[in-house]
């Protein structure tokens, strides 16, 4: 033990002191000299020599106050100098995708306490920044579309500048998170870094319009049949899986709740859905993120279609066994009231043919359900008329209330 004490005090303490003036005056030179690269360098090459040293030579006991002091002149004392470089710092290194650089200056930084912190504040600021890039790229792009289109016909308001918006939103998030994960370990500071910067900018009106309801439209148009977004099953399972992660950053999720929920009602009424399947995953999902209030209404509406088919069969089977024919192929979807949007009902003077219809439907379903009524919403219903025009017949894809108007002509003198 009198040995260690004999080590500590005439050697030791000397070696240190030596160490530090060394390395005070050598950090003093490459400040000036060299970019933050090579700093970072040279920082990294005297640790490992100082390591090398204390095994080769010295006791192990030395070790950690040695690398204290070469931490304290070349590191603690030049960060902020260091990390704002003009041409080689920080955001330069950000700007320039230098991850090797940024996983060099996060492994040096770890080293010496709050360290880090600076160089997550400067991650934040520049992937906020980028963010702001996007919004205000997409702003320019819609007034420009808008310009250049007045007066014409609209047929486009910007939605494929805002669809694009949401896909370049995934990449710049794929980007950085994969920074997080490559050059930055995983740490919990830059994942918080990350989720701030999304939020600042998520949170902002773009083109006029929420986040939120640009999410759902983009959303929409994945899922919807004949969208522009061509991908395979995988990619669109991949994509959605991203968006949802994306709606974490956004504050008022109830907002998206209500615009998926309309374009989830027209998909499904509309019989635009092109799959089934994606629309029960992007549900899970989002039950998962957000919980199971979330979704409830909408997981009782994709329910309904499943239980509207199974019923229509059942009002196919009964006419067969009643012997009941109608002059007109009649399908009824039946929707629970409180899980879908409100929609306007109407009184409607409808044709005979589709009154024989509605009534057989009626009695049907009175007779099946107890305790239920049924409200008809003419507003959402569809019909194929075929019009017998000279030179050829046509076949007419209306609304039920066109359809109804039309079928007037029928009983009108030529």
């Amino acid at each position: 033990m009198g040995s260690m004490d004999h080590y500590e005090r005439d050697f030791e303490e000397v070696l240190l002191s030596d160490t530090g003036s060394y390395y005070k005056r050598k950090a003093a030179e490459w400040i000036n000299e060299d970019s933050c690269p090579e700093y970072m360098l040279k920082a990294e090459e005297c640790l490992r020599l100082e390591e090398e040293r204390v095994d080769n030579y010295l006791h192990a006991s030395t070790k950690p106050k040695l690398l204290k002091e070469v931490e304290t002149e070349v590191l603690a004392k030049y960060e902020n100098d260091l990390l704002q470089k003009e041409h080689s710092g920080c955001a330069a290194l950000l700007r320039d995708d230098k991850t090797e650089d940024l996983a060099r200056m996060y492994r040096l930084f770890s080293r010496i306490t709050k360290g880090l912190d600076p160089i997550a504040d400067c991650f934040k600021e520049h992937v906020e920044s980028e963010g702001m890039k996007l919004v205000k790229e997409v702003a320019e792009a819609v007034e420009a579309k808008k310009e250049k289109d007045a007066g014409k016909p609209s047929r486009d308001s910007g939605t494929s500048h805002e669809q694009q918006y949401v896909r370049q939103v995934i990449e710049l998030h794929d980007k950085y998170l994969a920074y997080v994960s490559t050059c930055f370990a995983n740490s919990s500071l830059f994942h918080k870094a990350l989720k701030e910067a999304f939020e600042g900018f998520c949170n902002k009106n773009v083109a006029g319009s929420t986040s939120a309801e640009l999410m759902a439209n983009f959303c929409d148009n994945l899922l919807k049949k004949g969208g522009s977004e061509k991908l395979s099953d995988e990619a669109i399972e991949e994509t959605l899986e991203k968006v949802v992660k994306l709606l974490a950053y956004i504050s008022d999720k109830d907002l998206f709740a209500e615009f998926y929920r309309k374009r989830l009602a027209r998909r499904l009424l509309q019989d635009k859905s092109a799959s089934d399947d994606h629309e029960r995953s992007i549900l899970t999902r989002l039950k998962q993120q957000c919980g199971a209030q979330f979704t409830s209404k909408m997981e009782g509406m994709v329910t309904d279609l499943q239980l509207a088919r199974e019923k229509q069969q059942n009002f196919d089977e009964w006419k067969q066994s009643k012997n009941k024919q109608l002059p007109i192929d009649m399908s009824v979807t039946v929707l629970t009231t409180g899980f879908w949007p409100t929609y306007k009902s109407m009184d409607l003077a409808l044709p005979a043919e589709m009154v024989e219809g509605i009534n057989a439907f009626k009695d049907f379903y009175e007779a099946e359900t107890k305790h239920r009524k049924l409200t008809w919403v003419y507003t959402q219903g569809t019909a194929v008329l075929k019009g017998n025009f000279d030179p050829k017949s046509l076949e007419l894809v209306l609304s039920t209330l066109q359809a109804a108007t039309l079928l007037l002509f029928n009983e009108a003198e030529e």
